[in-house]
């Protein structure tokens, strides 16, 4: 009994040490901590027939990068925009399939929602997301747990136009931007069903705008690779 006590105890504590840490939270990345003037672009909700192409030939014709986080209910109905989009070399995120909020919902769900939207986009030759932000940048540690054992990165904004609530002009919105940009920030537009002419408006004004003060447009994951500090 007494020579057993040893090993009992040695399988005791590496059965432990073998088990998983429990999951911790998710970080909300708002804003990159980094010297370099770079600002990141980000479209939510889309693709939509009316929105996105305007808002992709906005881009396109100043040679910018932006992220677009995609709704898969969306993308199944206009599969040749998200095939746009990879062309013109945008970084695609995750939205949720269905645009569910991801508070007071069980992992099961949250699990759903994700798992169908990323095989929504591989199937349109997206690589599989990695980003993701959550709708009306509501969730709960449950959530935030999942989406970090899933392997997402969550990200959020620094600067939000507002433009779903159509009630800013183009040029507030440009200015607004304009006024709150600084290293590493991220900026909410949308190019969904809540899109509108105000919000490729403020598109087509802020990029020369901001390219004259010497930032650089890039996508959240080219920024996410100048600094590994989120600001949270």
């Amino acid at each position: 009994m007494v020579r057993t006590l040893p090993l009992f105890s040695g399988l005791i504590v590496g059965w432990f040490l073998s088990q998983p840490s429990p999951a911790k939270p998710a970080p909300v990345i708002r804003q990159v901590i980094t010297t370099k003037k770079v600002l990141a672009l980000t479209f939510d909700d889309g693709p939509s027939r009316t929105w996105t192409p305007k808002v992709l030939a906005a881009l396109n014709h100043d040679h910018v990068k932006a992220t677009f986080f995609i709704v898969g209910s969306h993308a199944t109905k206009r599969p040749d925009l998200i095939r746009a989009e990879l062309k013109d070399g945008m970084n695609i995120g995750s939205h949720g399939t269905e645009h569910l909020l991801l508070r007071n919902k069980s992992a099961d769900v949250i699990r759903q929602e994700v798992q169908t939207n990323a095989q929504i986009l591989e199937s349109l030759g997206s690589p599989k997301p990695t980003l993701y932000r959550m709708p009306g940048g509501i969730a709960d540690s449950t959530a935030l747990k999942t989406l970090g054992q899933m392997g997402y990165t969550v990200i959020g904004w620094s600067i939000d136009t507002r433009d779903w609530r159509h009630r800013n002009t183009a040029d507030t919105m440009a200015k607004m931007v304009e006024q709150q940009a600084s290293p590493g920030a991220i900026v909410i537009f949308h190019d969904g069903p809540n899109g509108s002419e105000a919000t490729v408006g403020a598109v087509k004004m802020l990029i020369p705008a901001l390219k004259r003060q010497g930032y650089q447009f890039v996508t959240v994951q080219q920024m996410l690779k100048l600094e590994h500090r989120p600001r949270i």
